[in-house]
């Protein structure tokens, strides 16, 4: 089986006690995996989103960070980021509704309110605040636009 791939934007609601919809293709890849949580954690770089990963995506990234950090010269660094992305990450198993819990601390660090967008980026998803995402999408839009034409897309 290879690895699921997360794609599109889906628009979902926070309620109150820091439950979030999955979107049902993901609830469905998790079904085909035999997997019974995703796992989130903090992203990385100055966007302060949340990392959403199907068992499988998870699995990958750990065998992929283990690997390339080997030849890391600097193991603190390494540490230290091994403690940003693993140490922050939490398990969450979808309810019978497809509702995962959002832990606190990582709704705190994405400043998730009320409007949630889940980004599929291929090798996991991100979810953010709603008005955050559009901040962000306005804002990249230019440098997307110039990227896209060096790589010829």
């Amino acid at each position: 089986m290879g690895i699921a791939v997360t794609t599109g934007e889906h628009d979902y609601t926070l309620d109150s006690k820091n439950r979030l919809v999955v979107p049902p293709s993901y609830r469905e890849a998790l079904v085909r995996e035999n997997g019974t949580h995703f796992w989130l954690t903090t992203a990385l770089g100055d966007d302060a989103c949340l990392w959403f990963f199907l068992p499988s995506q998870w699995e990958k990234l750990l065998e992929d960070f283990n690997e390339q950090t080997k030849t890391v010269k600097d193991k603190t660094q390494v540490r230290k980021l091994r403690s940003q992305i693993f140490g922050k990450a939490a398990p969450s198993a979808p309810d019978e509704q497809g509702r995962i819990l959002v832990p606190h601390n990582l709704k705190e660090f994405a400043e998730l309110k009320k409007d949630i967008k889940f980004v599929g980026m291929g090798n996991k998803a991100e979810i953010w605040d709603e008005t955050k995402y559009a901040k962000f999408e306005s804002s990249a839009h230019a440098a997307m636009t110039k990227l896209a034409k060096e790589l010829d897309l």
